[in-house]
């Protein structure tokens, strides 16, 4: 049986301004709304700290997809299927619309905002691996101003971040090389998709289709480790080295058991969890080995 909603106090600012006085005049009580996927449940289970909500999802500018030169900029409250459906999105960062494609049911993507999958900051955020892959950052603003961190950065442990007291508003995506590929898997209970992750793995490579060999590669996990990672060491292994079996197998080896931090848990032991790291890894490298 559903528990109901406690009561709590509502406000719907317009701007970033407004909401910011509200965060400031409240202390920092609060709790940010904005697709309230995963906040509502919190309430629901007694989970929630605070019971204030100051609704962002009305502030227009939070709201839009627009092109950043090459790159891309997303407001913090497109909500996910938007994105994954978006023609630019599709065009020119087709690892992320593949990402968010497999976020949620059909009604969780049409609600889930791409600000608030970053912001609830669960090592099994759809989003963030492949967002880690294309080296994004999030823009932070707050009463001292506003700060550009790289997404690597922005997550400190288990559903906390660096946000103190500010609004992630935006999330910049820089261009990427034009003869780079990237692919996203991830493996849900039961072979759903949709679910929350056992493991999840985004790849964007560049190789020197002349000389054979991989020149840029980054490599980000999730659900394996406190936050979403870059998978470091399969990484600089993979540098330089000829697109072949045997540096995918090193590189797949090296991501399970030196990258992955991963626990066991209701979805899924620590064990299994490297396993399918090492799979799923060199799996996407074989793939775009194949292009």
């Amino acid at each position: 049986m559903l528990r109901k909603l406690p009561s709590f106090d509502y406000y719907q600012p317009s701007t970033i301004e407004e909401a910011l006085s509200l965060m400031e005049k409240l202390d920092g009580g609060v709790s940010l709304l904005a697709g309230g996927t995963d906040l509502l449940v919190a309430m629901k289970d007694g989970r929630l700290r605070h019971r204030t909500l100051v609704d962002i999802k009305h502030i227009s500018n939070l709201g839009a997809i627009r092109p950043e030169d090459a790159g891309l900029c997303l407001g913090a409250a497109v909500n996910t299927r938007t994105i994954a459906r978006s023609p630019l999105v599709k065009e020119r960062f087709p690892l992320l619309s593949q990402a968010l494609a497999v976020l949620g049911s059909m009604q969780i993507g049409n609600r889930a905002t791409i600000g608030g999958n970053l912001a609830n900051a669960s090592p099994a955020a759809d989003s963030a691996p492949a967002l880690l892959s294309l080296e994004a950052s999030v823009k932070l603003v707050g009463p001292q101003g506003e700060r550009l961190v790289p997404l690597e950065n922005f997550f400190s442990g288990p559903g906390k971040t660096v946000l103190e007291r500010e609004l992630l508003t935006e999330i910049h995506v820089p261009s990427a090389p034009d003869q780079g590929r990237g692919v996203f898997y991830k493996l849900g209970p039961r072979g759903a998709p949709e679910d929350i992750c056992i493991v999840s793995v985004a790849v964007f490579a560049v190789a020197d289709a002349s000389k054979r060999i991989w020149t840029d590669v980054r490599i980000a996990l999730g659900a394996v480790a406190p936050t979403p990672i870059r998978a470091r060491n399969a990484e600089k292994a993979l540098l330089g080295q000829l697109i072949e079996g045997r540096a995918v197998e090193d590189a797949a080896r090296l991501a399970a058991e030196k990258d992955a931090r991963p626990i066991s848990d209701i979805r899924g032991s620590a064990s299994y969890r490297r396993a399918m790291v090492k799979i799923l890894v060199a799996r996407a490298l074989e793939q775009l080995s194949e292009r």
